[in-house]
């Protein structure tokens, strides 16, 4: 018997939280994209300093759960393994955009757009900004790898959003220095403008960084 494996595309229901209301009075939109074995109110948990007034946060979840350990205890997500990444990475696209232009209709004009996104969100925020075209003033890569299939030096404009900036921990136990100058030297060669923000953490987001790249990068 001859075995075969093949695919089928269905549309599969999607999990996201928010934080805040969206009304006329809405200042600054945040598209929060959580990282490895996460859940999308996770996210939320880093913006109940910011004015819910003011700021309206949407988490998209990762579309695949699964228990974080053994069968049973907690459930958590992840956006994709190593396996069927293409499928996967073109099924992110299509979600994450279908989410944000949902809401991006519904934005009262003059509303700050900001992508922020943390650890495996990180890369496949990379991949989604690389595959779509996102309107979009900020993305915040926080402590995150960029993908090895997107050659930034080749790529020349695919990720040139008006402001992009890379923020991590300097004691982050996954990104080493190595790592980071690596970036930086792509980057530099590159038509791709970021500014890298380092702070005093490990692999965890920090909401006191959060607020300041808010004040000094995002509310001016």
């Amino acid at each position: 018997m001859e075995l075969k494996t093949d695919y089928f595309i269905s549309p599969k229901t999607a999990r996201y939280s928010t934080y805040g209301e969206l009304t006329a009075s809405t200042k600054y939109f945040w598209f929060a994209l959580h990282g490895s074995k996460m859940l999308c109110e996770q996210m939320l948990y880093k913006f109940k300093d910011f004015d819910p007034k003011e700021h309206f946060v949407v988490a998209p979840e990762g579309l695949n759960r699964f228990y974080e350990k053994d069968f049973g205890g907690p459930v958590v997500a992840s956006w994709m393994t190593k396996r069927d990444r293409l499928h996967e990475i073109k099924d992110n696209g299509n979600y994450l955009s279908g989410l944000y232009q949902h809401f991006l209709a519904q934005l009262p004009q003059g509303c700050k757009k900001t992508i922020m996104a943390f650890s495996q969100g990180g890369t496949i925020a990379f991949r989604w900004l690389h595959q779509k075209k996102v309107e979009v003033d900020n993305v915040i890569p926080y402590a995150c790898w960029i993908p090895e299939d997107i050659d930034l030096i080749a790529s020349k404009t695919d990720l040139n959003v008006p402001q992009l900036l890379f923020t991590y921990g300097k004691e982050d136990q996954f990104l080493t220095e190595k790592y980071i100058a690596m970036v930086g030297d792509v980057i530099n060669k590159s038509d791709v403008k970021m500014t890298f923000l380092p702070y005093t953490g490990d692999h965890r987001i920090s909401k006191e960084q959060l607020k300041l790249i808010f004040e000094q990068y995002i509310k001016k």
